[in-house]
């Protein structure tokens, strides 16, 4: 169960998904509000839709990856319902209440301007700065990327923006995963970029540190989109993992 992250949809997870449908039966969707699902006005837990889909599918028990916030609804799911997880993998995910200690010279990241320019709805100028954090890495140059990648993630991000649908209202678990990852008993494997921004990469070294037993790897030169700049790497790991943990 492949779970994709805030910035697009389940279109980034193509090449892993070909990449282990040969072996093994690779679910994705659009998380509610993303590509190509909608949402209404209401509450919603995404750990929920999910299981729900699951469900629907007839899967019992599946090995649930997930990158940026679909790690962390990974990481919901493994806990609100943890006999449907066999293993989690997160890959650059977040952990549920969960606020990293850092000093400001720590983290440069412009989070109150994104803020801003969410709430005055300036999509093209928000879009840009959401690239230049999560998919060219914080302070690294804009043309460190293969252009057409970062064009097509831009692209994806500016496209929702501008789309204003409606927006639903997505319910934390409670207790949140913060309180909660000495519950894990799963085998669990993080993944995290170096040139991801700082508050990822605690995040990461924290779940990490937090559930016995985990496997750790640290990307070299790759920022928050490890899945779409390392594409082989994610793949062969997510391989290696699966077949170490069967069902």
């Amino acid at each position: 169960m492949l779970i994709h992250g805030g910035l697009g949809s389940l279109r980034m997870w193509d090449f892993q998904a070909r990449a282990l449908a040969a072996s093994y039966r690779v679910i994705r969707s659009d998380l509610r509000g993303f590509g190509r699902s909608t949402t209404e006005h209401v509450e919603f837990a995404y750990w929920a839709d999910i299981a729900a889909l699951l469900g629907h599918l007839g899967v019992d028990r599946a090995h649930v990856v997930g990158q940026s916030i679909g790690g962390k609804v990974a990481l919901d799911l493994a806990l609100a319902r943890p006999a449907c997880v066999a293993t989690l993998t997160s890959v650059a995910g977040g952990i549920g209440g969960f606020q990293p200690d850092l000093d400001p010279e720590e983290d440069s990241v412009p989070w109150s301007e994104m803020d801003r320019l969410w709430d005055e709805k300036k999509w093209a100028e928000l879009a840009e700065l959401e690239t230049q954090v999560w998919v060219d890495g914080w302070g690294q140059p804009t043309t460190r990327l293969d252009r057409n990648l970062r064009n097509r993630v831009k692209g994806d991000v500016l496209s929702t923006y501008q789309a204003e649908n409606e927006e639903g209202l997505p319910r934390p678990l409670e207790p949140q995963a913060a309180d909660r990852l000495g519950e894990l008993t799963i085998p669990v494997l993080v993944m995290i970029g170096t040139l991801d921004e700082p508050r990822s990469r605690a995040t990461a070294a924290h779940l990490a540190a937090s559930v016995c037993g985990s496997r750790s790897v640290e990307v070299q030169d790759v920022a928050h989109m490890i899945q779409l700049e390392a594409r082989e790497r994610v793949a062969e790991e997510l391989r290696h993992f699966i077949q170490n943990h069967p069902l």
